[in-house]
């Protein structure tokens, strides 16, 4: 037998145990064939660029997973070696088949840009803004541009339809008065409550964050929370580009942690503007990756 022969022999065995026990890492390939672990690894790569076999993006250990097209959703019996946040995202796609990206809070939102095995992304149009959703793998385009219809258009149910009209209709009645010498009552005009003043709070870690926002010249347009080690309000200032509005959050820690990131960004999102984080301390080692990804909506300051 050539050495050609011996070759496409052993990528058509290679082919035959992924074909039998779904998507597989090179080690157990190799394993099953008998063959040397970097050979096999090799030519599996080679059965890659033929697309005879696909890669997983996930990693188990520190290999790819190899598989064959029509094998997706057995990738799932992996999906143990995501991380928890990961994970977390997976199972939320996994019940809905489809998010809306805005709607998921911003830690989902990074997992979902990162399990590419299980999610896929889809950019529509509607009514001239952009909008982005994430389909599960296995759901098929057809299913998921309907779900996507229903999320944009929810249809009205015809029993909700008669309930709105019956309602409408003893709105109308209750208005109408059937006799002339009916006397109708003014409703009385309850005395609005009075506010409660906000206590004020003072510390050392509030004096030095007011300093600070006069030394660096920001406006303080709404002060929104004032505690002894936490404060958060919103914030003008003069940027290259123009004045721009922050929602700040300072807090009088050594350590800013995944939990408070997310937390300010989701703060930040729901009044839509960026996000500014003052401390006197770094950020954690462990929220590094996720402060990057979303440099571009929040800001952190040590003072």
């Amino acid at each position: 037998m050539s050495d050609m022969q011996k070759l496409l022999q052993t990528k058509e065995r290679i082919i035959e145990v992924i074909k039998k026990n779904g998507p597989e890492l090179p080690v157990r390939v190799a394993s099953a064939i008998g063959n040397n672990n970097i050979f096999t690894a090799a030519f599996m790569s080679e059965l890659v660029s033929e697309q005879r076999l696909k890669i997983s993006n996930m990693r188990v250990g520190s290999s790819p997973l190899y598989y064959i097209s029509g094998q997706e959703e057995q990738l799932q019996k992996y999906s143990n070696y995501l991380n928890n946040k990961e994970k977390e995202a997976f199972q939320l796609l996994k019940q809905n088949n489809i998010l809306e990206d805005t709607l998921v809070e911003p830690a989902i939102r990074v997992a979902l840009r990162h399990i590419k095995d299980f999610a896929t992304p889809i950019q529509i149009i509607d009514k001239g803004q952009e909008k982005l959703f994430w389909k599960l793998h296995t759901l098929t385009n057809e299913k998921a541009k309907e779900l996507i219809e229903q999320i944009i258009n929810p249809p009205i149910k015809k029993q909700e339809k008669v309930e709105t009209k019956q309602e409408v209709k003893e709105i109308i009645q209750s208005h109408i008065v059937k006799e002339e010498n009916t006397i109708i009552k003014t409703p009385e005009i309850t005395k609005k409550e009075k506010t409660p003043k906000v206590k004020e709070v003072n510390s050392q870690f509030l004096e030095d964050i007011k300093k600070l926002l006069i030394k660096k010249e920001y406006e303080l347009t709404k002060e929104i929370l004032s505690k002894k080690k936490e404060f958060a309000g919103k914030v003008k200032m003069q940027t290259p580009l123009g004045i721009q509005e922050f929602y700040l959050v300072a807090k009088d820690k050594k350590k800013i942690v995944l939990e408070d990131i997310v937390s300010t960004l989701q703060r930040a999102q729901a009044e839509k503007m960026p996000a500014l984080i003052i401390s006197p301390g770094e950020i954690d080692k462990k929220a590094q990756d996720y402060y990057k990804e979303w440099s571009n909506l929040i800001k952190h300051q040590k003072i």
